[in-house]
């Protein structure tokens, strides 16, 4: 009886792991992606940087209380790249409506060498 409850307990906890690691997983909302493009539009179409190759940069931010975007990280192995993302991006007034405040998005930003 011990190790058949032993055995049902362990079933359990397996099942809300599983369970719990694929529930966080979503599709991109409507808001994340009218965040993206307003972020797009803010970087701008020709940044002053030159790239070897083409790259996928990820940008994770949240916005504050007064709707400012705050960047926190920016997944680019080249430096320029990222004072250039945080200066045009940090403590900017955003319009999408409906985003959560103090919530960590992460934004995906492919460059393309031209």
């Amino acid at each position: 009886m011990r190790n058949l409850k032993s055995i049902i307990a362990i079933f359990a906890i397996s099942l809300s792991t599983v369970f719990a690691t694929s529930a966080s997983e979503k599709n991109p909302s409507k808001v994340t992606k009218e965040l993206r493009t307003e972020i797009v539009s803010m970087l701008g179409k020709k940044i002053p940087i030159e790239f070897k190759k083409a790259e996928k940069v990820e940008v994770s931010f949240m916005i504050n209380k007064q709707n400012e975007l705050v960047v926190l990280t920016v997944d680019s192995n080249q430096t320029e790249f990222n004072t250039y993302v945080k200066s045009k991006l940090n403590y900017k007034k955003l319009n999408a409506v409906g985003a959560k405040k103090g919530e960590i998005y992460k934004v995906p930003v492919t460059l393309k060498i031209k």
